[in-house]
């Protein structure tokens, strides 16, 4: 804790530092040990995507407390993410496709490349989402947290994940259909 907070120039921001830290270092935690699978992989990437906000925290610092915690668990996925490609030297596609893709899929090789266009296609429309509808499906749908889970890392109501997941699918159904990826 330390570290992160010899980074910051006033008290204020320190208390305030500590607090962020107090409340998402665990949910960061989950999302980044769900990723990577180990311990010490887990942690680092905490640590890196704290240094990451610590460095920047004045552009930081006056959000409130849900965008900040969605933050917190968007950049340490990203750390995470980029723990994978240092490790393993994998491409961007070949990580996505690590943390996406549904282990029980069938193994014939046609099904296997629908499948990898198909990610490919959402994953890039995903982007161009809303940035908290994006989270939340992301949350849910690649991380396989539940409705509670989400709503305790993104502090809001399960009635609030719920409605941002049903906007979520929506917005998501329109972009794919003006895209001509489903009908």
């Amino acid at each position: 804790m330390l570290i992160y907070l010899s980074i910051l120039e006033n008290e204020e921001d320190k208390q305030s530092f500590q607090q962020i830290y107090e409340e998402n270092h665990l949910k960061m935690y989950h999302v980044a040990f769900h990723i990577l699978n180990h311990q010490m992989d887990a942690e680092n990437a905490v640590h890196d995507a704290f240094l990451k906000l610590a460095e920047h925290f004045e552009k930081y610092r006056k959000l409130p407390q849900k965008e900040m915690t969605a933050l917190c668990v968007h950049i340490t996925k990203n750390k995470a993410i980029d723990i994978v490609r240092r490790v393993s030297h994998l491409s961007r596609e070949e990580v996505e496709n690590l943390v996406l893709v549904d282990e029980q899929r069938e193994r014939q090789p046609q099904v296997y490349l629908e499948q990898t266009e198909e990610q490919k296609q959402i994953r890039s429309i995903l982007e161009k989402l809303p940035e908290i509808l994006k989270i939340t499906l992301e949350l849910k749908y690649y991380y396989e947290f539940n409705n509670r889970e989400i709503a305790q890392t993104l502090g809001v109501t399960t009635k609030t994940v719920e409605m941002r997941l049903y906007r979520g699918k929506i917005k998501l159904r329109e972009l794919l259909e003006n895209e001509g990826i489903i009908e």
